[in-house]
């Protein structure tokens, strides 16, 4: 029963150790943090979890906005029928376009992004 235990505990101990180390992004991801993750530089093992990380973080702020509910004073049109990929697209030609910006945090770009991108009719 012991040297099950004990190996167990030392296979999780492999595998633990050979996870690439990388920092905790817990609830500030600048421009950079954002266009970092929207476009790896290379495609490396982590190159699916980075993209994966950009294309939530973005859908996750565009869902919490629309025409009638406001974030940080941007509303953009989530009416319109676009996919995941062309939202995410939008938002990186708008870091893109203002890389003066991209010190700020990621959630209100995104917000700016969607939008300039996809403005709301006039009321």
């Amino acid at each position: 029963m012991m040297s099950k235990l004990l190996a167990c505990l030392l296979a999780v101990c492999a595998v633990v150790s050979m996870s690439p180390i990388t920092t905790a992004r817990a609830g500030y991801m600048s421009g950079f943090d954002l266009l970092e993750s929207c476009k790896p530089r290379v495609i490396d093992a982590v190159y699916r979890l980075k993209v994966a990380e950009c294309r939530g973080y973005v859908i996750g702020v565009a869902d919490t906005f629309d025409c009638t509910k406001e974030v940080l004073g941007y509303r953009w049109n989530s009416r319109i029928s676009l996919s995941q990929e062309e939202l995410v697209n939008a938002v990186i030609t708008w870091l893109n376009a203002h890389p003066r910006q991209l010190h700020h945090q990621a959630g209100g770009l995104i917000a700016a992004a969607l939008s300039e991108s996809f403005p709301c009719a006039s009321q």
